[in-house]
């Protein structure tokens, strides 16, 4: 084998070297990206679980609040058309039936102003943490029919973190910091 020869086989063979350990480079690569991203999938949301939970909090006879995760301060994560319950002589339900435009009537008790167990447009959505998740929909007035937004804040264990009943957009509040 001459000089030249020799050069050319070195040259071939170093460069299959290179591309094997490329590709190499490169699969193992792909695999920790797939197997990273299956691991962030979040889990699906249990709509009917969801369902039941929103359902106890609204036309509970016990009134509600057993799906809270503090339940020393839900009346300060509660918002109706964006301002703070907080510890009003109004009941949750009479601040609601305000906000829907009926008649004020400080001794609503519950909210059977509304369809029971009707929710219209359920929409889950895990916020980008995987921590909580929010679910927001319609509820259903009976004298009109109309549908009166809310929203629902849930950790992992669908116990409620926060609610929002009326004209407050949930994200928008969000965005601005501000609930």
């Amino acid at each position: 084998m001459n000089k030249k020869s020799a050069l050319t086989l070195g040259f071939i063979g170093g460069v299959l070297v290179i591309l094997i350990i490329i590709i190499a480079f490169m699969m193992t690569g792909q695999h920790k990206t797939n197997s990273q991203s299956s691991s962030s999938k979040l889990p699906k949301i249990n709509q009917a679980k969801v369902m039941k939970r929103i359902d106890s909090e609204i036309f509970s006879i016990d009134d509600g609040h057993n799906y809270h995760e503090n339940q020393d301060t839900w009346k300060d994560t509660t918002y109706i058309d964006g301002e703070k319950f907080g510890n009003r002589q109004a009941s949750i339900a009479a601040m609601v039936y305000d906000s829907i435009g009926l008649a004020t009537n400080n001794d609503v008790e519950s909210f059977n102003f509304f369809k029971e167990h009707e929710i219209e447009n359920l929409v889950t959505i895990w916020h980008k943490d995987g921590n909580s998740f929010v679910a927001k929909g319609y509820f259903v007035v009976k004298e009109t029919g109309a549908k009166y937004p809310f929203a629902f804040e849930f950790n992992a264990d669908y116990m409620i973190l926060q609610e929002w009943y009326g004209k407050t957009n949930y994200y928008k509040s969000q965005e601005s910091g501000s609930n």
